[in-house]
């Protein structure tokens, strides 16, 4: 029996200590699929397998540490999702990084570091998976994005120019894999109470478990119907 046969999928979740991620994974493993989580810090990986453990079985949830910055560490990253799965059907490019400040602010290294993993590690992360993906029966590429890559705020020079790539990479990838037939889709909401960029937390504001629920429902869509864009708005705001 297939993964496939049994609906089981084989996900890798960058980002999947906390917040979005943590989120996304909590509820796959819920659902009965094969989460794999990646982070900078082993500890905070480890500690994160272990509540996902909670709610499926122990061999369906595993992870490293990974700089998605770096190309060789990806590679390596890919090789024990294959090595532990067997294969790869879905990838959720969910790392992301932001810094909310004026130009004149902005230090060149908290640029450059925004670049780095928003963007070209989001482009190591799906490279190397490419492989794998091409060889499942129905393979979906998620990136997350944000309401920031179609509307620019001040302080986002940096932040508003990844989430912007981040959408033309998304939209110029789906019409490289369609011969594939691998599905790519970009998620983007609004402002998610996870403290991301040291926003505060307010009621008003989205939860990572409603991200996580689009992430996930998009698992079950036919072939022919590929989700390129999702934009998620609060819908209570006091």
């Amino acid at each position: 029996m297939t993964n496939m046969d049994n609906g089981t999928r084989r996900v890798l979740v960058t980002g999947g200590t906390a917040g979005i991620g943590f989120a996304t994974a909590q509820l796959l493993a819920k659902k009965g699929h094969k989460v794999f989580i990646c982070g900078r810090d082993q500890s905070r990986v480890d500690a994160a397998i272990g509540k996902l453990r909670s709610f499926t079985k122990d061999e369906f949830v595993a992870g490293s540490a990974c700089d998605i910055r770096q190309f060789s560490e990806v590679e390596n990253m890919m090789r024990l999702v294959e090595e532990n799965f067997g294969g790869l059907d879905i990838l959720v490019n969910n790392a992301g990084i932001g810094t909310i400040a004026s130009i004149e602010d902005l230090a060149p290294e908290d640029w450059h570091e925004m670049l780095d993993v928003n963007l070209t590690g989001t482009f190591n992360c799906t490279k190397v998976a490419l492989p794998l993906l091409k060889k499942s029966t129905h393979a979906n590429i998620i990136n997350l994005g944000s309401r920031a890559g179609r509307y620019a705020f001040e302080g986002g020079t940096a932040y508003n120019s990844t989430k912007f790539g981040l959408q033309g990479f998304t939209e110029a990838l789906f019409l490289d894999l369609h011969k594939y037939e691998i599905g790519v889709s970009l998620i983007a909401p609004g402002t998610v109470a996870t403290g991301f960029a040291g926003i505060e937390e307010e009621d008003w504001q989205l939860q990572p478990d409603d991200i996580a629920k689009i992430i996930v429902d998009q698992l079950s869509n036919h072939k022919r119907a590929n989700a390129n864009w999702i934009e998620i708005r609060p819908g209570i705001r006091r």
